[in-house]
């Protein structure tokens, strides 16, 4: 298949590459200029303990019609990049093109089904821990396993076949029924909520949350609040078990630091809106006040704009 992944870094970089193991056609969309440079001229590296190495995959920032169109597009961008990184790759997208979306948080479907209206839209969660060494290199730290499916309908074809670009040894990608997918993505979600902008205002790692016991009881109660509005939106989740697990990953953790801190680290926007800020948008919807994740939106702008004027 030809399959094109947009975005090239670390979570992007990971599924490429075994699009490219399994013998697929393998594009790279990105818009950053000096890493499709990068990879066009060195290569693609990725360390991991059973294999790796470099991989030779074209990378461009915008494709044209003679790269299309594609059997699986992948997006792999952050939230607030979708709309724009979608537009970029219309050339590349057929009427039969299977559209994926793993990326964080919720609101990105939406966004690609304005973009795709015709195409079938699949969804999917993944939870690899990748970390980046440099400019197209990474490490894959942490293998896990892959989840996706439609997005509407229980028709499995069009995510099975895309499911075979990705599924490698050790590195599985199951495929399940839209309601199962979906009470699996929001099931992240919440977590997500729960944890990554108190880990991004407080500037603290997952380990250095553990003895933090006021923070802790916070990420559980606004875990609650997420699971609360999930079950507005139809999504029935076990809010103990997901504090348990929430909790179990704090007291267990041995290193790692949120993606959001590592934004904001870095100085570079958050994906603030589609995670709590998506959470207070179903919240708006059904009229639920959601005051902590309100909270924690304020508490990320106010972070981003502190560090846009230099004040962080």
């Amino acid at each position: 298949m030809k399959v094109v992944v947009v975005g090239a870094g670390q979570m992007g970089s990971i599924y490429g590459a075994a699009a490219h193991e399994n013998g697929h056609e393998v594009l790279f969309v990105d818009a950053s200029r000096d890493l499709v440079d990068k990879i066009n001229a060195d290569g693609l590296t990725i360390d991991r303990q059973d294999e790796g190495g470099v991989y030779r995959v074209p990378a461009t920032n915008r494709p044209a019609n003679a790269d299309g169109p594609a059997d699986v597009v992948l997006f792999q961008v952050k939230g607030y990049a979708t709309r724009a990184a979608a537009e970029s790759v219309k050339p590349v997208v057929g009427p039969g093109t299977l559209v994926l979306t793993f990326q964080n948080g919720l609101g990105n479907e939406q966004v690609l089904r304005e973009v795709f209206p015709a195409n079938e839209i699949l969804i999917g969660i993944t939870s690899h821990t990748v970390v980046t060494l440099g400019l197209a290199h990474y490490q894959h730290a942490g293998v896990r396993d892959s989840r996706m499916g439609p997005s509407r309908g229980d028709d499995l074809a069009g995510a099975r076949r895309a499911a075979t670009a990705f599924d490698r040894p050790g590195m599985p990608v199951e495929v399940l029924p839209e309601k199962e997918v979906r009470t699996a993505q929001w099931a992240k979600f919440v977590f997500n909520c729960g944890g990554l902008a108190a880990w991004a205002i407080t500037r603290l790692s997952i380990v250095g949350s553990k003895d933090q016991a006021l923070l802790v009881d916070l990420m559980e109660a606004i875990t609650r609040e997420a699971c609360e509005i999930a079950a507005l939106e139809g999504i029935t989740l076990d809010a103990d078990e997901r504090v348990a697990f929430l909790r179990n990953l704090i007291a267990t953790a041995t290193g790692g630091k949120a993606s959001m801190l590592g934004d904001v680290q870095s100085k570079r926007r958050t994906e603030i809106d589609t995670i709590n800020g998506a959470a207070v948008m179903f919240a708006d919807k059904h009229g639920h006040p959601a005051p902590l994740n309100r909270a924690m939106v304020a508490l990320v702008k106010g972070t981003e704009k502190a560090i846009e004027i230099g004040e962080a």
